[in-house]
């Protein structure tokens, strides 16, 4: 990402501070949300009095157009926990937020919209229940100040989202998130997989909830998204779930997907057979023939695919897809003795199948 970032400004004011361990990290895309982000940051400002740990707020510019950038360089004259980044043009919000995972650094994570539709007081709710020791705390709109439609489509795919992933949210769709560090940081997202991030976090063990968060009607400017987004949304539950389920097993995949081809195989041999046997139009027997032998090569095509995958993932490097420490642990039980809980090296070279996920202690 660090192509397409044209600055980057300091956290602090002065050195002597540089030292200060971050707790939290709040991250905000803007992209054209001038009339919004002066206000934004009061409002982070205002409920910010109530931390008693140090913070950044790192607002990342994704390429606009107007005079965000120049208001956000004016705001970090007054305001010393303000980090920011800018991008060269508009690469999207999950880029965007990547971005901002890469300059973070606090041990919580939180990203929420620029638009002012999301409300700043709900992040200390989100802080008590990653305290409990969930590793991830979406936030659920649950009275959601859009257009019907929007709201209509947006459950249609919240509810396929949880029924293919098994992660059963309301709202994959608000951006008002918590994460641990630990859990968002090694994930590798592209497109516009950010409201996946909670599906993704599965493969690292992440131990995830939701909690009900305000939501306010647009204020300023235009929605960013269009009608398009709806094929954008399906098409990255399709590849979601090929990441969660077959990343480690894409032959599988594949041989999914070969199956319907197979059926047509056979079910078009059978009527080729027929026309021949009981003499039907003309040209039936050889369209049925030729349609069968097509479905037979898809088939053909797809496990071959599926063969080369497995060759790719063999030798490929699949640490993603490892469980870091916060989530994982490994109990060992040596007779009478009590279970002891294995951490760092120990943690990674532990031989024993019987590991298990236990909150965070932090």
């Amino acid at each position: 990402m660090t192509d397409v970032r044209e600055h980057s400004i300091p956290l602090l004011a002065n050195e002597r501070m540089s030292s200060v361990i971050i707790h939290l990290s709040i991250i905000v895309p803007l992209y054209n949300e001038e009339e919004s982000v002066e206000i934004l940051l009061s409002q982070i400002l205002e409920i910010s009095k109530e931390f008693e740990f140090p913070y950044e707020i790192i607002f990342v510019d994704d390429g606009s157009t107007d005079s965000t950038w120049e208001i956000i360089e004016k705001l970090k004259e007054k305001v010393s926990p303000l980090k920011a980044i800018r991008f060269r043009r508009n690469y999207g919000q999950t880029s965007a937020m990547v971005a901002g995972f890469d300059h973070a650094s606090g041990k919580i994570i939180v990203c929420m919209d620029g638009d002012l539709q999301n409300d700043p007081s709900d992040i200390p709710r989100l802080l008590t229940k990653i305290e409990e020791g969930y590793d991830i705390v979406s936030g659920w709109r649950k009275d959601r100040k859009d257009s019907f439609l929007r709201v209509f489509t947006s459950r249609i795919a919240n509810v396929i989202i949880s029924f293919t992933t098994g992660v059963h949210l309301h709202d994959y769709g608000c951006s008002l998130k918590a994460y641990r560090a630990e859990c968002i940081k090694p994930l590798r997202a592209y497109g516009d997989m950010h409201r996946f991030f909670p599906a993704l976090a599965t493969m690292t063990g992440a131990r995830i909830t939701q909690i009900p968060v305000k939501h306010s009607s647009r204020q300023y400017g235009i929605s960013k998204y269009g009608f398009d987004r709806i094929f954008k949304v399906f098409s990255d539950i399709f590849a979601i779930n090929l990441i969660t389920r077959f990343s480690s097993n894409p032959l599988k995949a594949f041989v999914i997907s070969a199956l319907p081809f197979l059926f047509l195989t056979m079910f078009f041999m059978g009527l080729g057979v027929s026309a021949i046997i009981f003499q039907w139009t003309s040209g039936k027997g050889l369209f049925f023939t030729i349609a069968s032998v097509l479905s037979a090569m898809a088939v053909v095509h797809l496990i071959v695919l599926g063969v080369i995958a497995e060759l790719v993932v063999s030798t490929s490097d699949l640490s993603h897809t490892e469980l870091p420490e916060i989530t994982k642990k490994c109990i060992v039980n040596s007779g009478d003795e009590p279970p002891v809980e294995m951490s760092g090296e120990q943690n990674r070279n532990c031989k024993f199948n019987r590991c298990q996920n236990i909150p965070s202690s932090e």
